[in-house]
Parts: structure tokens; sequence; C-alpha cells
């Protein structure tokens, strides 16, 4: 059923509704006309542009463990931001990107042997190649040293691409008192 076909069903349904109930229909939008889509919308609108392209500073803390396409949702938005500021011809000198982990999304800093003992699997950890492609492209991945202590991880359970920070919270804030915008995942 084509949406033209649904809107004048339904308008014919309200107008039988409203006739037997005695009242009269007198209807703002014809029955031919169909408002376009919101992609369609979309597609004819022209983006707000960004005014800060030098010194962006952002730090997202990530939490929980959701996940999107195959790895880790915090990473894939964090693959997103610089994806968009790539595309938009951003230097990575011009950025400053961190991302912070702990608590239940902590495990997605292990490497493969502590990642399969934690999981109780064999395959391996899927966020790896993710958290190296994002350390190349100057994203820095850290890790808290108190979410590692409540697991019994140590420093070589953890990917080499990772840092450990001394808490959490204390990074985010130090970051955000340095001008940092907060995103959290």
């Amino acid at each position: 059923m084509t949406t033209r076909s649904k809107i004048s069903k339904g308008i014919t349904k309200v107008a039988l509704c409203c006739a037997i109930l005695g009242l009269t229909v007198q209807p703002s939008v014809s029955q031919e006309t169909v408002q376009p889509s919101v992609s369609q919308e979309l597609e004819e609108r022209i983006p707000i542009p960004i005014s800060v392209r030098k010194d962006i500073r952002v730090v997202f803390q990530i939490k929980d463990d959701d996940w999107k396409k195959g790895i880790g949702k915090g990473l894939y938005y964090v693959g997103k931001l610089v994806e968009t500021y790539d595309s938009m011809g951003i230097d990575p000198k011009d950025r400053s990107i961190h991302a912070v982990f702990h608590d239940s999304a902590g495990y997605w800093m292990l490497k493969d042997s502590a990642y399969n003992k934690t999981k109780g699997i064999n395959t391996g950890n899927p966020n790896k190649e993710t958290i190296r492609k994002l350390t190349q492209q100057g994203v820095s991945i850290e890790l808290c040293a108190q979410t590692m202590k409540s697991h019994g991880w140590v420093a070589d359970d953890i990917l080499p691409d990772v840092k450990v920070v001394v808490g959490a919270y204390p990074r985010i804030i130090d970051l955000q008192m340095q001008g940092y915008a907060y995103i959290r995942f």
C-alpha cells in the first residue's frame, strides 16, 4: 500500500467516524497532497556548519556494555566522530579526543587471552582492531585502574595501545576542567 493510499484511507476513516458522531470535517490538506518523507527533507536541507575547527577537545566516558555493528557502541561512535572530522577536513592536530573506559565496558580493553577468560569464549576481542585504528588516528584510549583492580586484571592483560589512568572519574573531571566537551556512553 502506498503512502498516498494510506493517507487517503486514514482520512476516509476519520470522516466516517465524524459523520457518525454528527461532526463536519474540513480537511486542511487535500487528499492528493502527500507530505515529503523525513529522508527527503533531510536530503534537501543544508547541515548547519560547525564553527570551531581548531583546538577541538572531546572526552568520552564509556562505561556501558552496549554493542553496535559487532563492536562496543562507545568505540563505534568515537570512530564515527573521527570519520566526521576527517570528512570535514579537520586536521588531527586540531583535535584532542580521549575515550575513558571503566565499569562494564572495561573488558573491551583486554588482550585476546584475558578477554576470552573474562567472557568464557575463545574468539578473541572484537574491539582490538578498532582500538588500534583509533589510536593511530590520534585518539587516546584510556582504562580506569580501579576497574582493572576490581577485576584482577594486570598491565599484561591490557592491549598495548591502551593507557591506564588512576581513575575514570578523576580523569574525566581533569579533562573537563581543561575545557573538554563531555560525551557519555
